[in-house]
C-alpha cells in the first residue's frame, strides 16, 4: 500500500510535493492572492466579466477585508490536503474554491473544468507564472491542477487521502463522486444542484426614472446572460410583487431584448439548444400561458402556476414569469433547492420578516439584482473557509 506522500508525488509527478499546512489568512497567501489579481486585471475588460470580476474579488484590499471576518483570538489552522471537485459548465469556479482553501492554511489538489474556456486558460497561466516566483516555491509545490475524468482511478487516491473534499456539481456527480470513501475525521462541502429566481416590486420599479430601470435591467443581463443561466446562482424566474401592470412588465422586457441584442453573442449551437430547451419544457410542463418570443434573443413564458420549481430551467435568456399580489406569496415556490434570491424594490426587514413568518427552507442567498455572481466565503449556508480551517482551542491556567 502507497504512503500518502507518495500518492501525492505519483499523482502530481512532482517528488517535492508536500502538505503545506499554514495558519490561516497567512501573509504570503495573501501576497499571492495580491498578485494574482494585478495579473488577471491584464485580461479583465467589460466584455469578460468573469475576469474582471475575479481581479476585483482576489484584490489585497477585499482579501483584508475577508480576513477581518475571521479574527478572534484562537489558533486557526488548515486542516491539511483539500481535494476540490470543480464544475465544467462555469470557467473560473475552481480558481474561487482553490483561494477558499488557501486563505484556510490549506494544501490543494484542483479539479479543473474540462471545458476549454478562455477564462481557464488565462487563470492557468497567470498561476504557473506566479509559482514561477522563488517566494511562491512552497506554494507551487503544495497546490496542484488536475484535469480528471469522472471515471479517473485518481479521484478515488485522493480522496482517500485528503482531510477535505469539496464537490461542486450535479445532484448525480455528487452522488457518483460519494462512492469514493475519505478518511473518517475528513470534512466534506457538497454544492449540489439548486435553481435560483428574481423578485420585482412592480409599485416600485414603476415609479423609477427612466436611466435607473435600464440600469437594474442591465444588471439582471449579467446575473443571467453571462453564463447562458448555467450556473446555479442564475435567476430563471421572474416574480412581479404587487398589483399587475403589463405595460410597466412589458417595459422591463423590450428594453432587456434590446441591452441583450447588443452584447449577446447568439451562436447558432445556443440558438438550437435554446429552441430546444423551450420545446421540452412545453412537453413536460402543463401550466404554460403566453410565450413571447424577442428573436432568438429573449423567451419569456408566462407561467399559469408552478408546480416543481426546481425541474424548470430557463437557457441562454429563457424566462418564467409569475404575478403574485405580496411577498408571502412566494413562500409556496420556495424549495431547500432555492440558493439565490435577486430583488428590486425590499429591505432587509421585508425578507426577515418573510423567512421567519413562512418557515422557509430554501434560499441561501439575497442579493440586489446584479449581484447573482458576487461569490464569497457564504455559500449554500455553509462558511467555507470555516469549514476548511480548524481551530485549536487553548485555555489559560
Amino acid at each position: 500500500m502507497l504512503l500518502k506522500s507518495q500518492i501525492l508525488k505519483k499523482i502530481t509527478n512532482n517528488k517535492n510535493f508536500f502538505i503545506n499546512l499554514k495558519k490561516s489568512f497567512d501573509e504570503n497567501t495573501i501576497d499571492f492572492i495580491s498578485e494574482f489579481s494585478n495579473e488577471i486585471r491584464k485580461f479583465s475588460t467589460k466584455k469578460n466579466y468573469d475576469l474582471m470580476y475575479l481581479s476585483l474579488w482576489s484584490s489585497r484590499t477585499k482579501i483584508n477585508e475577508l480576513k477581518k471576518d475571521y479574527y478572534f483570538e484562537k489558533i486557526k489552522l488548515g486542516r491539511g490536503l483539500v481535494f476540490h471537485i470543480c464544475p465544467s459548465n462555469v470557467p473560473t469556479n475552481f480558481i474561487y474554491s482553490f483561494f477558499f482553501g488557501l486563505l484556510s492554511g490549506n494544501s490543494n489538489i484542483i479539479k479543473i473544468p474540462s471545458t476549454n474556456f478562455h477564462e481557464k486558460k488565462v487563470i492557468l497561466r497567470t498561476i504557473n507564472n506566479l509559482f514561477k516566483k522563488k517566494k511562491y516555491f512552497n506554494l507551487k509545490n503544495s497546490n496542484f491542477f488536475i484535469d480528471l475524468k469522472r471515471d479517473d482511478n485518481r479521484i478515488k487516491q485522493i480522496s482517500s487521502i485528503c482531510d477535505a473534499r469539496v464537490i461542486w456539481g450535479g445532484d448525480k456527480t455528487i452522488d457518483e463522486i460519494r462512492k469514493n470513501w475519505i478518511p473518517q475525521r475528513a470534512v466534506e462541502l457538497t454544492f449540489p444542484d439548486r435553481y435560483s429566481l428574481s423578485i420585482i416590486n412592480i409599485k416600485k420599479f414603476g415609479k423609477l426614472k427612466s436611466i435607473e430601470k435600464r440600469k437594474i435591467i442591465r444588471n439582471f443581463f449579467y446575473d443571467t446572460y453571462i453564463m447562458n443561466q448555467l450556473a446555479c446562482n442564475s435567476p430563471h424566474f421572474i416574480f412581479w410583487i404587487g398589483k399587475k401592470n403589463t405595460k410597466i412588465i412589458n417595459s422591463f422586457w423590450n428594453e432587456l431584448y434590446k441591452f441583450s441584442k447588443e452584447h449577446f453573442d447568439v451562436k447558432e449551437k445556443i440558438s438550437i439548444n435554446k429552441y430546444n430547451n423551450i420545446i421540452k419544457n412545453i412537453i413536460d410542463y402543463k401550466n404554460f400561458g403566453n410565450i413571447k418570443r424577442f428573436d432568438n434573443f429573449l423567451y419569456v413564458v408566462d407561467l399559469k402556476k408552478i408546480e416543481n420549481i426546481e425541474n424548470l430551467r430557463g437557457f441562454a435568456g429563457t424566462f418564467f414569469q409569475l404575478n403574485l399580489d405580496k411577498l408571502d406569496q412566494l413562500s409556496s415556490y420556495i424549495s431547500k433547492k432555492c440558493q439565490t434570491v435577486t430583488y428590486f424594490g425590499y429591505s432587509e426587514k421585508d425578507f426577515k420578516e418573510f423567512i421567519l413568518k413562512n418557515d422557509v427552507r430554501g434560499i441561501d442567498r439575497i442579493v440586489p439584482i446584479g449581484n447573482s455572481f458576487s461569490i464569497n466565503q457564504f455559500w449554500d449556508g455553509y462558511d467555507i473557509i470555516s469549514n476548511l480551517l480548524r481551530v485549536v482551542n487553548y485555555e489559560k491556567n
